[in-house]
């Protein structure tokens, strides 16, 4: 008797057990696809080791945050992948297809280096994946207008093309001779490097057809940290100014150097960490007096605009910084630009996740219907370029001040110093 007993409660375990597991079957392959499809996936690839790559992750996902507080895109939440580019040509095209083979992400962003942003062009026409730019070299978008239909899938949105630095540059200088600093001869200090070498012909026919005259241009090698001689030859040209074109250089060591060598000319030009709000510590309080560029106003000066005050307090309120680097700003702006392209598809009843979908309403992006940037409004070329004019994106000009970052031109949030 007992011995049935026990048998029927084992039984009736049994049983029990089984029904439990019918009630929790595991969701079935369509059922994770659909799972899956909800969300939209962003992928973000840079130089991760810098603050470069950094930034863009944080910029990024802050708008990312952002978007998804307010219920994601037609319901489906954002998710960003990471993709360290290691700043190596064969790593980044190994990496962009990791992001479109593997995580089989709906858009790509970032970059840094012309250079190797170059050479993956063909990486992009092979994966054919919607890549929103961070890079400056104007060869970019030439290719595009070259051979639309493998390159049609590139867009920049990080940064201004280089070759409207030329034009800033000129500007510049007028508005410093405005300000009485009677400038004529001109030094170029610039880069080794393929993103300058494309634009300097074009920077020194626009300085003689401006009246400036060009008595020195030096190329530095972007590991070199000692400058004493290329500041003799200043010396000895007998420039009025130094225009540097520096971004992958040493900048911190090359404007310490400036303010330690004796020179008392201005150093104005493009020295792209001086937009950084750590650059004032970085050279130890020395970049006081400095003026420089900032492409597409990618500086952290609330007065600027609302949305601009409305980002760099946000992105201190999450990260506990400035934004540390450019390409925070532009990550940012391009989730946003992605955002509104992927909405007006889905308005169409068409597929954005189709990237020749995507292309065409990213094209539709135009001065017409643009995009509201934290600098500007964003709108593309027919090459997908960026507009760079006012009421769009425009390059400032910027001065370290006693600890801060002021604009001088064209909207002015402070005045001139001459502190050299």
């Amino acid at each position: 008797m007992k011995r049935f007993v026990v048998l029927l409660l084992i039984l009736c375990a049994l049983i029990t057990l089984g029904c439990a597991q019918k009630g929790e079957e595991k969701p079935t392959t369509t059922e994770t696809t659909a799972k899956a499809e909800e969300v939209i996936k962003i992928g973000i690839i840079g130089p991760m080791q810098l603050r470069f790559g950094q930034a863009m992750v944080k910029g990024a996902q802050l708008a990312v945050d952002e978007i998804n507080a307010q219920g994601g895109i037609n319901g489906k939440k954002l998710k960003i992948v990471v993709a360290d580019s290691k700043l190596k040509v064969d790593v980044t095209g190994n990496e962009l297809r990791r992001l479109a083979y593997d995580e089989k992400v709906d858009v790509i962003i970032g970059g840094f280096a012309s250079g190797i942003v170059i050479q993956n062009m063909d990486t992009i026409a092979e994966i054919k994946k919607v890549w929103l730019v961070e890079c400056a070299s104007p060869t970019v978008t030439k290719k595009v207008e070259e051979d639309y239909d493998s390159y049609k899938y590139i867009f920049r949105v990080g940064t201004t093309n280089s070759s409207t630095f030329p034009p800033a540059v000129v500007l510049m200088l007028n508005f410093l001779n405005e300000k009485g600093l009677n400038i004529k001869k001109v030094a170029i200090v610039r880069d080794e490097a393929k993103w300058v070498a494309d634009i300097t012909s074009q920077l020194k026919n626009e300085l003689k057809a401006n009246g400036y005259e060009v008595v020195l241009e030096e190329a530095i090698p972007k590991d070199k940290e000692e400058f004493s001689d290329v500041f003799m030859k200043v010396q000895q040209s007998g420039a009025d100014v130094i225009v540097p074109m520096i971004a992958h250089g040493k900048a911190e060591a090359f404007v310490m150097q400036w303010k330690d060598s004796g020179l008392k000319i201005p150093l104005a030009g493009l020295v792209l960490s001086a937009v950084n709000p750590d650059f004032w510590d970085e050279t130890n309080g020395k970049c006081n007096g400095l003026i420089f560029i900032a492409p597409a106003s990618f500086v952290p000066v609330p007065e600027l605009s609302d949305k601009m005050a409305n980002f760099v307090e946000k992105y201190k309120e999450k990260y506990g910084t400035l934004p540390e680097a450019y390409s925070a700003y532009g990550s940012y702006n391009a989730v946003y630009v992605f955002k509104k392209a992927y909405e007006m598809a889905l308005a169409d009843g068409k597929d954005p996740s189709n990237s020749d979908v995507l292309v065409e309403y990213l094209e539709k992006i135009n001065e017409n219907n643009p995009v509201e940037g934290v600098s500007g409004n964003i709108a593309f070329t027919k090459h997908h370029d960026l507009v760079v004019k006012n009421g769009f994106i425009v390059n400032s000009v910027c001065q370290w001040q006693d600890g801060k970052i002021v604009v001088l031109y064209p909207k002015a949030t402070g005045e001139l110093k001459v502190v050299w």
